[in-house]
């Protein structure tokens, strides 16, 4: 593997960090074409260390459980919509809940074999919960740099595997290159691993992510016509596309999907960007969604590439609608989802409006996600339970309390009969 400038092609030393030194590209990644090859040979196994002959690492990847991710058909929202074959790839079951821990787990593998003294990320919270666990596994140090407002059940995760949460103020609000710098020479004064899950940053973690590409394109035979996905920083699309060229260059498929990205009004970096086809992607002087894992003022070139290149598009989508997609998924699919995952489910109905999804189009949601990241769902609903008085210990008291208390909620908020 050999790294390369995105904008100039310059060639940099293998293990550089931060942009192109000559023109502040993103360094990508880039394998020879007989490597691609490797995919037709690669044996079933546990985790995404089977996957190492396309991965940036000589030692092997911790296995918690991450990766083999299912992919879902769904039950009621792709036939209410028309969609014949819509699947939902649920990364919430990766081990601590979301689809960092497959950037995690070569982050761990990659700080052991640079003898680093610990792991460093900065996050909203799924990544530190990630990059926590897995400094864990591999017996290294873990300092978090956290967002002050990040939900209390994500900091309690972070905190359950030992790793040292610092708050920072303000700490996405003041430009990605700022970010960039103060978190390499916080890595570099403490002689940790920079584990920070975004290209511009660190460009070899991305590398893990794009086995989602392989799982799902094994799982369907060839490559889905359209992936959505939520857009924060930009590395989940950005990595997904990076796996679907890498298979059409084996010879394992003969197509690509069309990459859709999905981000709030409220944090619309990429949205703005691709909208008024632009070149680059601005950093935007707010960010003020509540949905924490996408709620980011800035967006990677990366993505934006990923999108055209692949003819795709970006949606944006109301807050209000991404916590109602979130309460329909788990009455109407069984799925509980974080917030940030409704988000790609909650554009369907526009990207089908607008025609931009057929009915017999093979379609893959990405779930970033599980619903204990963010447990605001259903919450009031709990607090009225608790303090409800309990039935007597009789059938017909039950029956008819079940009666007359009635059950569940709808997609709405209002409660069901």
């Amino acid at each position: 593997m050999k790294v390369f400038c995105s904008d100039c092609n310059n060639e940099a030393p293998f293990g550089s960090l931060g942009r192109c030194l000559g023109c502040g590209g993103i360094l990508r990644s880039s394998y020879p074409v007989e490597a691609s090859g490797r995919l037709t040979r690669i044996q079933a196994g546990p985790g995404i260390d089977r996957y190492r002959p396309l991965l940036p690492s000589t030692l092997a990847l911790p296995y918690l459980g991450e990766g083999n991710t299912p992919l879902i058909p769904s039950r009621r929202v792709g036939p209410s919509l028309g969609l014949k074959h819509l699947y939902f790839k649920h990364e919430g079951c990766n081990p601590t809940g979301s689809f960092k821990d497959r950037g995690a787990s070569l982050a761990a593998a990659l700080a052991s074999e640079a003898r680093a003294r610990g792991l460093l990320t900065a996050s909203s919270g799924n990544a530190a919960a990630a990059v926590s666990a897995y400094s864990a596994a591999v017996g290294l140090k873990c300092l978090v740099l956290l967002e002050p407002e990040a939900p209390p059940t994500k900091l309690r995760q972070i905190l359950t595997t030992g790793a040292q949460v610092m708050p920072v103020d303000g700490l996405f609000s003041h430009g990605p290159t700022a970010v960039a710098d103060l978190l390499l020479q916080a890595a570099s004064a403490l002689k940790y691993y920079l584990a920070f899950i975004w290209a511009p940053v660190n460009p070899y973690l991305l590398e893990a992510m794009k086995t989602l590409s392989y799982e799902i394109a094994a799982r369907l035979s060839e490559a889905p016509d359209v992936v959505i996905s939520p857009v924060g920083g930009g590395h989940l699309l950005t990595a997904q596309w990076r796996g679907y060229l890498e298979l059409k260059q084996a010879g394992l498929t003969d197509k690509w999907p069309r990459m859709i990205g999905v981000q709030s009004f409220k944090a619309p970096p990429l949205l703005e960007a691709f909208r008024s086809c632009a070149q680059q992607v601005a950093p935007l002087p707010y960010a003020n969604s509540g949905i924490s894992g996408i709620n980011v003022p800035f967006t990677g070139d990366h993505a934006l590439r990923a999108v055209r290149d692949s003819q795709g598009s970006v949606v944006g989508v109301d807050d209000d609608e991404v916590f109602g997609m979130q309460r329909r998924m788990a009455l109407e699919e069984a799925l509980w989802v974080e917030p940030v995952s409704a988000a790609s489910v909650s554009a369907l109905a526009q990207l089908v409006a607008d025609r931009q999804i057929e009915s017999g189009a093979r379609v893959v949601c990405i779930l970033s996600g599980a619903g204990f990241k963010d447990s605001r769902l259903a919450q009031d609903e709990a607090e009225v339970v608790s303090k409800r008085d309990p039935v007597p210990f009789d059938a017909e008291a039950i029956a008819a309390g079940a009666e007359s208390w009635g059950y569940g909620v709808t997609g709405d908020g209002t409660r069901r009969k």
